[in-house]
């Protein structure tokens, strides 16, 4: 055999062998981009302690059976997500909330955002004892951000394809409020202001926003502002829950620089359901008159027949 045949047959010898050699032309896990907006609204950031997250959360969940099946961690730009193709639904939830707290992730429909108990329970109930009614209170939340999509392919990705792009935008799941309390007298004498506001909702699911169906009180602080003859604040809520025996009263404490303390009950319920108000604000335009510090009493009697009683409760 001469030096040519030689040469040729090993050359067809590597071919094939090069031809039964496989070569990894598809990364199944790689070429997902996910591109998040977080949606600050000016309310948002103006309310006391509030932080930008630096991180979040997505959870991918089976198409069929709703069940937890993949997660990744990002920063809150985004960035590329690593899991087998399929379709998914995807929740995408901000991380680094000191009073917000979220469970039943493994389920797509129990994911859920709430907050702790604060020990106390707020009983309100008519002047003449009538209609009492129990509210737990919560303590108020803080903002979580959150972003759904529904039916998102993540395809085979060849090493040639471009990136593919998935963006979600991620909402508050909370509702905020401007507080005012409109015709303040006698505001030099407050040492310390807070309020107990009834028919909220103590949590809300992610997926679909839905509330449970017992209401409950949030509590917050109240600050004066630089006008003696109001107060303003902002409150967090996971919102109003709607219905009979869900009404909202507007339970405002002061305690004067005495040590008394005094209390007015307002029904606020037509501001938080009427359509118009799109600021989100709760106005008071009732007078507060503080009684001068030098008085004493104890709690005054309350507008709109009503009464409220603050119980403790261990936790």
């Amino acid at each position: 055999m001469s030096r040519f045949h030689c040469w040729l047959g090993f050359s067809i010898l590597l071919l094939c062998l090069l031809s039964c050699r496989r070569i990894p032309l598809y990364e199944a896990e790689s070429g997902v981009y996910l591109k998040l907006d977080l949606a600050f609204e000016e309310t948002v950031r103006s309310h006391v302690g509030f932080r930008t997250p630096a991180s979040v959360r997505v959870c991918f969940y089976d198409m069929d059976l709703h069940s937890l099946v993949a997660e990744e961690f990002l920063p809150t730009q985004g960035g590329f997500i690593y899991v087998a193709p399929g379709q998914y639904d995807m929740i995408v939830y901000s991380l680094g909330t000191e009073v917000t707290q979220v469970d039943g992730t493994d389920v797509r429909a129990l994911a859920r955002a709430f907050t702790g108990n604060a020990g106390q329970v707020l009983k309100v109930s008519k002047s003449d004892g009538t209609l009492p009614r129990n509210y737990n209170v919560i303590n108020q939340p803080d903002h979580l951000f959150v972003g759904r999509l529904s039916g998102v392919h993540i395809p085979v990705h060849s090493t040639e394809d471009p990136t593919v792009v998935i963006e979600s935008r991620m909402e508050t799941l909370l509702e905020t409020y401007t507080l005012e309390l409109s015709k303040l007298e006698n505001a030099a004498s407050i040492r310390e202001a807070h309020v107990y506001i009834t028919g909220q909702a103590p949590s809300k699911y992610m997926w679909d926003g839905r509330f449970p169906s017992t209401p409950c009180a949030i509590f917050f602080p109240l600050s004066i502002s630089g006008d003696e003859h109001s107060i303003q604040t902002v409150f967090n809520t996971f919102g109003r829950i709607p219905g009979v025996g869900s009404e909202v009263y507007l339970n405002v404490n002061v305690t004067t620089g005495s040590g008394a303390r005094y209390q007015w009950i307002f029904d606020v319920s037509d501001q938080f359901d009427n359509p118009d108000n799109t600021d989100s604000r709760i106005v008071i335009t009732e007078p507060v008159v503080v009684p001068d510090d030098g008085s004493t009493g104890g709690m005054t009697p309350s507008v709109n027949d009503w009464d409220a009683e603050i119980i403790n409760v261990p936790l």
